[in-house]
């Protein structure tokens, strides 16, 4: 392919022809494998051109996760050609924990994540799921070396924001990514997050489910634990691509939720050229996850309930052990000594305020607590949530 004139005469990012065309060349390979990705990727590169106001020097990073994820499809196809026994591949479960960002849902899918019983989504393998990891060589890996020295280096107040733990189970953003359906609220296109939230996933998550599957091809077990906040958008996709899916639900006062996350993603929004918005950004992200809270009910309505098993951040907090014990009633997955041991560890080391404390205010943000909660009454009283100081 030939670069469009656009790319040319004064485009700031490339087309997806461009793109595509970069990343062939790359791989040597020409197969995209299958999905309408292509769609989202010209939908986030419009949006870019038409909204991005962060500084000129993200862009190259940006271009390079598109280019590399354009890479790993190619490399996906050519691996399913080469072994064709992974179509016929059994994934059991998943697990998915779910639920507003800010609820807990990194901690419980981190102490879960302790288990070997289940499968976790890694980061470090999502990135670049070719060749698949193999079990008992993953500590030689060079993604995993790569990602534990990146790990290493990290500051501490960046475990404060959030935590992470190089071996647990994921956000699932570099899979949806491959399908240019990247839920990460990572970038300032409030055009793309505007689609997004009404997008059809149906064809991005069962193209994830071919990965997941690649990923299992070498590194058992099959009962694969994911976590993703974001899938209170598209419940009823996932469950099209994975019927036996279970979702645990994680809940917590949305006064508290919606200016933590303003938060935590206004750290990692690329350095703007002029001053950022941080009102706008309130309410973008308030508006955010109250559609896709409202998402959620009407599809858990739809699916029925008994799918759903519904964890508050206040009970974690309050006795996490317990509250894992019972996500694995709910679940009737053996609950064993080796892991209990594991877990309180784990709690010893992540319990509040290990790592200082993330602070921030609504009002930073335009917000205030008591108009969250007016625009969240659906939300509190469905789910009975209790409300914070």
């Amino acid at each position: 392919m030939t670069p469009s004139p656009s790319d040319i005469t004064g485009r700031r990012y490339p087309s997806s022809e461009t793109l595509m065309a970069e990343a062939m060349a790359a791989a040597n390979l020409s197969d995209f494998g299958p999905g309408d990705f292509r769609h989202g990727l010209d939908v986030l590169l419009a949006s870019l051109e038409r909204d991005a106001d962060f500084d000129l020097s993200a862009d190259a990073r940006l271009i390079r996760v598109l280019r590399r994820r354009l890479i790993n499809r190619l490399e996906v196809e050519q691996w399913y050609r080469e072994h064709p026994e992974l179509e016929n591949l059994t994934v059991r479960g998943p697990v998915d924990v779910i639920g507003f960002p800010r609820t807990g849902t990194t901690a419980l899918a981190n102490m879960m994540s302790l288990d070997s019983q289940f499968r976790c989504l890694r980061g470090w393998e999502q990135a670049r799921p070719c060749p698949p990891p193999i079990l008992g060589q993953e500590a030689q890996d060079p993604r995993r070396v790569a990602a534990a020295r990146h790990y290493d280096q990290r500051e501490p107040e960046a475990m404060a924001l959030h935590l992470y733990e190089l071996d647990a189970t994921t956000e699932d953003t570099e899979l949806l990514g491959m399908a240019c359906r990247d839920p990460g609220y990572t970038w300032p296109v409030y055009g793309y997050h505007a689609w997004w939230r009404d997008a059809d996933f149906t064809v991005a998550y069962h193209y994830h489910r071919r990965v997941v599957k690649l990923l299992q091809s070498r590194r058992p077990p099959a009962l694969w634990l994911f976590k993703a906040p974001h899938r209170i958008f598209n419940l009823e996709a996932i469950v099209e691509a994975y019927p036996d899916v279970r979702f645990i639900m994680t809940h917590r006062d949305p006064g508290k939720v919606v200016p933590s996350y303003a938060s935590l993603v206004s750290t990692i929004f690329p350095a703007p050229g002029g001053e950022r918005d941080m009102r706008r950004l309130g309410r973008e992200v308030c508006a955010h996850l109250r559609d896709g809270m409202r998402a959620a009910i009407g599809a858990r309505e739809r699916l029925g309930e008994d799918r759903f098993l519904d964890v508050h951040h206040h009970e974690l907090v309050r006795d996490p052990l317990e509250t894992v014990r019972r996500v694995y009633d709910f679940l009737g997955v053996p609950w064993r000594d080796d892991v209990q041991r594991s877990v309180l560890v784990w709690q010893e080391r992540n319990k509040p305020g290990a790592y200082g404390q993330h602070r921030y205010t609504a009002e930073q943000f335009g917000l205030s607590a008591a108009r969250i909660r007016a625009d969240y009454d659906f939300y509190i009283e469905r789910f009975d949530i209790t409300l914070e100081s």
